[in-house]
């Protein structure tokens, strides 16, 4: 029986050998076919997949692989082998396939602008195929996730890991248009007119979602047809009773201000609560409680506004590629009192919209662009749409992604000198010899880049000596663990340094303070340990800033006698 069972693992183990590099190969063409929107690639990937597929599953099926999968060590590679070849199979067949039958890729765009329209039906033929696919990829995603590599040797497990990213990617994708196609017909007002309120983070000013809302425009969106109504500065609609809404925790973290000012409202990271306050604050306001909010930074309307006309607001020629840096910074120049500037930040703002919605410019490519790099949201009141919002990146929620570390800023200098803050992040992971993880290093470095005298600054943007002294940055920097992970140390410059504990919506969270002149420069460390085992690295949510962040991923560090 033992010499039948070893022929039989040597007979799988060369067709496992042969499918493979071929099995990982073909989910990579199929990711690429699907991230190009090409039909025709896919077919073709689908295909060889579905044959390396059908090798994979058959070469870890059988009452010796059943055996094995109970066996001490053994059945630790035994395990990710089995639910690969089942995953793969029934992806390859009930989602993939059913995708290259559509014939084009298109439904996985963002839609575009028809003649001042979007079609809320755009998305109807595909509806079907796009329901299918997404739940056999959750499915089988997170039969994968499930899966213990504690103990799975390098030779297994990276494999594994490999396959998993790609189907993880893949099913990202795919959720994000299945979801699209559900929610867009009663979004765009195919059943009735909506009305929205489009939230413009202003991020010279950070806040943890990228910066202060600055600006508010209202929409209404009836049969896919988008009109312009009022537009609001954030100053406008602060009460100083408050609008009500806040969690415990958030008033014991972040203090009544978020439902006081506008522009406090996202010091929590978690875009839904947010847009719900932003829904109080604009019904305290003007008597009408939107819809839906959707977020957006003049980073993303940028990308939105790609190849457009350039648009004249006041003193400024804008286009898509110098408007973050003139609604963050030379506008902030041009008018010296803050009044000026909000209302000129609140203009263009609603004038750059109602371009983008009028179809100029490259507004999908930069709608997507946004959402991957988190400067773009959507928060629908409507609870059936919010739930199917909240399966993708769009919706903002970071407290329920448990294996995701966030890394956020809120400003507390009460000035506009955030757009000269760069920051630079490294992450290293450190795993054991089958790649679990054990521990983290976390390196943030903030630098002050303002290179002139701050007093030709306007006083709004150098803090004037209102709360902190002239061209001074403050800021809190919000560390929230994955789960499973803790902090064990923390050092700035090189010194051992204090962190205030605290515990938010269930994640635990370590913030410290940090205070720059111009020209200086401080590096935030951070050692992370884990209170369980089997745990892979953790995604990382970051906040937006006004220009890109240095991100870097470090190479593992291999920890022996783990």
């Amino acid at each position: 029986m033992v010499l039948a069972t070893a022929g039989a693992f040597a007979w799988d183990g060369v067709h496992l050998l042969s499918s493979k590099d071929e099995l990982t190969a073909q989910a990579a063409a199929a990711q690429d076919a699907i991230t190009a929107r090409d039909a025709a690639a896919l077919s073709s990937a689908v295909s060889q997949l579905q044959e390396a597929a059908q090798t994979f599953a058959s070469a870890t099926d059988g009452p010796h692989w059943w055996i094995a999968a109970h066996l001490p060590w053994v059945g630790a590679q035994a395990r990710p082998l089995m639910e690969a070849g089942r995953a793969v199979d029934q992806v390859a067949e009930g989602a993939l396939a059913p995708l290259a039958s559509m014939g084009s890729l298109d439904a996985l765009e963002a839609p575009g602008f028809t003649d001042g329209r979007i079609d809320p039906d755009v998305l109807e033929p595909y509806r079907a195929p796009l329901a299918q696919a997404a739940e056999t990829l959750g499915t089988q995603v997170d039969a994968l996730a499930s899966v213990s590599l504690d103990g799975t040797v390098t030779q297994v497990r990276e494999p594994f890991l490999q396959l998993r990213g790609q189907l993880t990617t893949i099913e990202g994708t795919i959720q994000g248009a299945h979801v699209a196609a559900e929610v867009l017909p009663g979004m765009l007002g195919g059943k009735g007119a909506r009305h929205y309120v489009v939230m413009v983070q202003n991020n010279a000013e950070p806040r943890t979602t990228g910066g202060i809302p600055g600006a508010f425009i209202e929409l209404t969106v009836d049969d896919g047809r988008v009109t312009m109504g009022r537009y609001s500065s954030a100053s406008a609609m602060a009460d100083q009773d408050g609008v009500g809404g806040l969690t415990d925790d958030e008033v014991r973290i972040f203090t009544r201000r978020m439902e006081v000012y506008p522009q406090d409202a996202n010091f929590t990271p978690e875009f839904p609560s947010t847009a719900e306050l932003i829904t109080r604050f604009w019904a305290n306001t003007y008597g009408e409680t939107p819809d839906a909010v959707l977020s957006v930074d003049p980073v993303a309307l940028g990308w939105m506004l790609e190849g457009a006309p350039a648009t004249t607001v006041g003193p400024f020629d804008i286009t898509g590629e110098n408007l973050a840096a003139v609604m963050l910074k030379d506008s902030y120049l041009q008018f010296p009192e803050p009044a000026d500037q909000d209302a000129f930040f609140a203009r263009a703002s609603a004038e750059l919209f109602g371009r983008i919605v009028s179809g100029e410019g490259t507004a999908i490519g930069g709608v997507e662009r946004a959402i991957d790099a988190g400067r773009f949201m959507v928060w629908s009141d409507d609870e059936g749409e919010q739930a199917l919002l909240g399966t993708t990146a769009i919706a903002g929620e970071f407290l329920e992604r448990a294996d995701a570390m966030g890394i956020f800023i809120n400003d507390g200098s009460g000035s506009k000198i955030g757009y000269y803050i760069d920051t630079a992040t490294t992450v290293t992971d450190r795993v054991c010899t089958d790649g679990t993880l054990v521990g983290e290093t976390v390196e943030i470095t903030f630098t002050h880049g303002f290179d002139g005298n701050v007093a030709d600054l306007p006083w709004y943007v150098s803090g004037g000596g209102v709360y902190v002294p002239e061209g001074e940055f403050q800021a809190n920097v919000l560390l929230y663990p994955a789960a499973g992970t803790g902090v064990t140390e923390f050092t700035q410059d090189g010194t051992v340094a204090m962190l205030s504990p605290e515990t938010h919506g269930g994640r635990t969270l370590a913030t410290a303070r940090i205070v720059l002149e111009p020209g200086q420069s401080t590096t935030l460390t951070y050692q992370l340990g884990t209170t369980e085992s089997g745990l892979v690295p953790p995604s990382v949510v970051e906040t937006p800033g006004p220009k890109a962040s240095a991100y870097t991923r470090g190479g593992d560090v291999v920890v022996d006698g783990c």
